[in-house]
């Protein structure tokens, strides 16, 4: 927490703000409050920040003055776009990166790419929907949309059931 703190100054800002309405909600109450005003505050600037681009296009723009338009129109202020690069800066330095979770990582790659190799060699393996979509749509594209649609705890038992001769492998 301290080094969110003091690697993400939005963090901390907002993080304040949850002590001093929150100052009784535990540590992780408070955490949550503050991702969920970080998100609040991104999504609310960028519906703000695109109304006021697409305004500034014309005074009532028409569908053609938009995508005749030759900059982005949709994004951020670029106050929040600051806000947001620093934080995507430090979870790539702390998290996505981390030396210490690259045993998690590496497991979860393994497990990823084994069900994939398996629902490619047999895709009748597959749930029957997913199936019937691979008859019309490219087979890769429909095994990765199965497996990205897997929440942790499903993954994990589908390939304790289906890899059972792999070795057994950690969470992902």
């Amino acid at each position: 927490l301290e080094a969110i703190r003091a690697g993400v100054p939005l963090f901390d800002r907002l993080y304040g703000e949850a002590e001093a309405a929150y100052p009784r909600a535990g540590e992780k109450l408070q955490f949550n409050e503050v991702l969920r005003r970080m998100l609040d505050r991104w999504v609310g600037d960028m519906i703000a920040n695109t109304r006021k681009q697409v305004e500034s296009v014309a005074e009532a723009p028409a569908l053609a003055d938009i995508r005749a338009c030759p900059h982005r129109l949709a994004g951020l202020s670029p106050e929040v776009e600051t806000e947001r690069r620093q934080t995507k800066d430090f979870l790539h330095r702390n998290l996505y990166f981390s030396p210490a979770l690259e045993p998690e990582k590496e497991a979860a790659e393994r497990i990823i790419t084994d069900l994939f190799e398996l629902w490619m060699a047999h895709p009748e393996k597959l749930p029957r929907n997913y199936q019937t979509k691979a008859r019309s749509e490219p087979l890769a594209r429909v095994v990765c949309d199965y497996i990205a649609g897997m929440t942790d705890t499903f993954i994990l038992r589908q390939h304790r059931r289906l890899c059972a001769t792999k070795a057994t492998a950690g969470p992902a």
